[in-house]
C-alpha cells in the first residue's frame, strides 16, 4: 500500500468545522489525497441541511484532492464488499475506491471500524 490517503465526507465534515487536528494535519499535509464524488454529495446534503455555505468547501476538496469516480471495477467490488461486511451503499462505494486506489481510508465512520487499511479518527 502506498501512502495515499482517501478522504471521507465524516473527515472533511470535522475538518470544515474545526473538529479535528488530526483531519488537519492530513488534509493539510503534502502527501496525495483523493476524495469520491460521492463524498461531495453526502457533504452538501450535510451543509445544506445545516445551511452552512457548502461551495467553499467542495471547491477546496476539488482543488485539495483528486476526485474518484465510481468506475464498473469499482462498483463491481462495492457489492462484494457491501455484502461481506454489511456496509450500505455508499460506504461500500467509497471504501471500494479507497481499496482499488491502493489508499488508505481516512474516516470518522465506525461503520468501517475493524476494515483493513483503514485509519479512524
Amino acid at each position: 500500500m502506498t501512502d495515499i490517503k482517501f478522504i471521507d465526507s465524516s473527515v472533511w465534515l470535522s475538518y470544515y468545522f474545526a473538529q479535528n487536528e488530526e483531519a488537519k494535519n492530513i488534509i493539510e499535509g503534502e502527501r496525495l489525497v483523493l476524495t469520491s464524488s460521492l463524498c461531495l454529495f453526502e457533504i452538501k446534503k450535510r451543509l445544506l441541511s445545516l445551511k452552512k455555505d457548502f461551495a467553499t468547501l467542495l471547491d477546496f476538496i476539488k482543488k485539495r484532492s483528486a476526485i474518484c469516480l465510481p468506475s464498473v471495477p469499482i462498483v463491481e467490488r462495492a457489492a462484494e464488499l457491501a455484502k461481506e461486511y454489511n456496509l450500505g451503499a455508499m460506504d461500500a462505494l467509497i471504501y471500494s475506491s479507497a481499496i482499488l486506489s491502493d489508499a488508505e481510508l481516512i474516516t470518522g465512520d465506525n461503520d468501517f471500524r475493524n476494515l483493513s487499511r483503514v485509519k479512524i479518527i
